[in-house]
């Protein structure tokens, strides 16, 4: 679980998922981020669910993320698919941008380390308790 800035916005209950081919931001977290739905960019394609069904798209945004802060700083642009469906996360963070960070996830530390802007390795540690609670959301 990790807290990032996607687009100015601090997002908490983030789940970097290296078996997601793409990045994630369900509809609540970016409704909070006040973007404007008319920036969404539309999406022809469906995508199976966590269940195996088909779900339909609200659309896919490029957004600037920020791993970190002060002089633990990454900077990134990532593509988000917004999905408009319930949901334990904010946002998932999947292969695209674990590799643009050139960031290495851990589960079992809840640790992902990842290459700052400049140049060092940094690692970020999850909240243990805001997992605990996300498991627990999900299996309801």
């Amino acid at each position: 679980m990790l807290v990032l800035m996607i687009s100015g916005a601090e997002i908490k209950r983030v789940l970097v998922n290296g078996g997601s081919s793409t990045n994630i931001l369900f509809m609540k977290a970016f409704d909070t981020m006040m973007i404007g739905r008319q920036y969404l960019m539309h999406v022809s394609y469906p995508m199976v669910g966590f269940n195996g069904s088909t779900v339909r798209l609200e659309g896919s945004i490029v957004l600037p993320v920020r791993f970190g802060e002060g002089p633990t700083t990454r900077d990134a642009m990532a593509e988000f698919i917004v999905f408009d469906v319930p949901s334990a996360y904010d946002a998932i963070i999947g292969r695209p941008l674990i590799h643009d960070t050139q960031a290495i996830a851990s589960t079992y530390h809840l640790t992902m380390a990842y290459v700052l802007n400049s140049r060092r390795v940094e690692k970020v540690h999850g909240a243990q308790e805001m997992a605990k609670s996300c498991y627990a959301t999900t299996l309801k």
